[in-house]
């Protein structure tokens, strides 16, 4: 028998597909300089690790865009059987994501303290990325909660953007990046809550326990930015 909150799955689902569309945009031209179109642009040599990191990323923003449209034409059946395959996609993504930072600080920090490597840990967005991991985990237990699971499954995207945004900022200016970042985060974590909230005239306390979650981490990866 369904639960009762199965009921809204379908409903008010589409605004959730354009916003995946134009969540998995951002992450699309943020990294096409560094990524998606590098053979076109000819920026620098990348490693073997950071290609399967991509491929990785890529098969999530694909997967989490295909769920939306599964959703948006009502075949949840499919959308349930491709949500094992995503969770289990989740914790790659968040175990080859601390390698590839873990990586990455060795190598630009040779003699790197514990206490340094904390404070690079975050400065690289390794907080984001385990808020990640528990936000998927949690909306993964929610599934029966069809409202609150989309909620939490979008603001675990949306935790996935300050890399992104960072590139893509970088290709106008160097100057205050993270300071922007910061900025371009809380601003659209304000938006997914207000439209949603508009949207259904009631304050959904997943967006909001998720959404500060998501200000209070990225404000410490600027303070973790600036220390280094």
């Amino acid at each position: 028998m369904l639960q009762p909150e199965s009921l809204s799955y379908g409903r008010g689902i589409r605004p959730y597909l354009l916003c995946a569309l134009i969540l998995s945009a951002i992450m699309f031209v943020g990294f096409s300089k560094n990524y998606y179109l590098r053979a076109w642009i000819g920026t620098r040599p990348i490693t073997v690790m950071v290609h399967v990191h991509g491929l990785i990323m890529t098969a999530w923003v694909v997967l989490f865009v295909t769920q939306a449209l599964l959703i948006a034409v009502r075949r949840t059946d499919l959308h349930r059987k491709l949500g094992v395959g995503g969770a289990i996609l989740a914790i790659v993504v968040v175990a080859l994501g601390i390698y590839t930072i873990t990586g990455s600080i060795l190598r630009q920090h040779l003699d790197t303290s514990i206490g340094s490597f904390a404070l690079n840990f975050v400065a690289f967005d390794g907080l984001s990325l385990l808020l990640f991991g528990g936000l998927v985990t949690s909306a993964v237990r929610l599934r029966l909660r069809p409202a609150t699971h989309k909620r939490l499954m979008l603001m675990a995207m949306v935790s996935l953007l300050p890399p992104a945004f960072g590139r893509f900022v970088a290709y106008f200016t160097r100057a205050h990046v993270y300071e922007i970042v910061l900025g371009l985060m809380f601003t659209t974590v304000a938006m997914c809550i207000m439209i949603d909230t508009v949207r259904h005239r009631r304050l959904h306390p997943a967006l909001v326990w998720s959404g500060a979650l998501i200000v209070v981490i990225n404000v410490l990866t600027l303070i973790a930015q600036r220390a280094d």
